[in-house]
């Protein structure tokens, strides 16, 4: 691993604490049910939801944009074969990551701003109208941002990387499938719904911080 990739392992987590800090705002909530056609609404988003959270959320992820594409354009350096199509869709995942964090975050304003003008059912259905409306483009966004890391695994899994064997286990969908898989095996609290939302951020995280450890040549 050459010594000057690790400022761009650097750049990679810190885009994804950007991210990451803005969904631990979206999930640290009560995770009661207000709706079973709302996936990411939950009763803590409510009448007592800080709604600058919304705006912090947004602001990090704007921040943590270049941060995380810097570090996920250089992993095409890792790979031994098909660079310029990994490099095209490493490039495409911060960009997928964005627009879900968009669309999930006005969901959510639109919801609790509701809640708080008295306006529940106006809120809940205003909502449930934006998430439909959206609902293409975050299954856009969702091939963008998985897609990449599923093409990870599987190089890694094929040995068509230039890192040790072990490097499987440190793979960002394993852990991201780990972590949210938790919430169907201890009970819903705020902290495992953060932990949830987070899951992606703790993923990436972990993925950069073992290459950062490993040997500079």
């Amino acid at each position: 691993m050459k010594k000057e990739y690790r400022k761009y392992w650097l750049f990679g987590i810190i885009g994804a604490i950007c991210f990451g800090i803005g969904d631990w705002l979206l999930g640290y909530v009560d995770p009661g049910i207000v709706n079973e056609n709302f996936a990411v609404i939950k009763a803590g988003h409510g009448a007592g939801y800080d709604l600058s959270k919304i705006t912090i959320t947004l602001l990090f992820g704007a921040i943590g944009v270049p941060f995380l594409m810097l570090g996920c354009a250089k992993m095409t350096e890792l790979v031994t074969t098909g660079k310029k199509i990994f490099h095209f869709w490493m490039i495409l995942l911060p960009v997928g990551w964005l627009i879900i964090h968009f669309t999930v975050s006005i969901s959510i304003y639109v919801y609790a701003w509701g809640a708080q003008a008295g306006l529940d059912g106006v809120g809940g259905m205003l909502a449930m109208d934006i998430l439909r409306m959206m609902k293409p483009a975050q299954i856009v966004s969702y091939f963008f941002a998985g897609i990449p890391l599923v093409m990870l695994l599987i190089c890694a899994l094929s040995g068509k990387t230039v890192l040790k064997k072990k490097s499987q286990i440190f793979t960002p969908i394993l852990w991201m499938a780990l972590l949210s898989g938790l919430k169907f095996v201890v009970s819903a609290t705020p902290f495992t719904i953060g932990i949830d939302t987070f899951c992606m951020n703790a993923g990436v995280i972990i993925w950069f911080v073992y290459l950062m450890l490993q040997k500079a040549e």
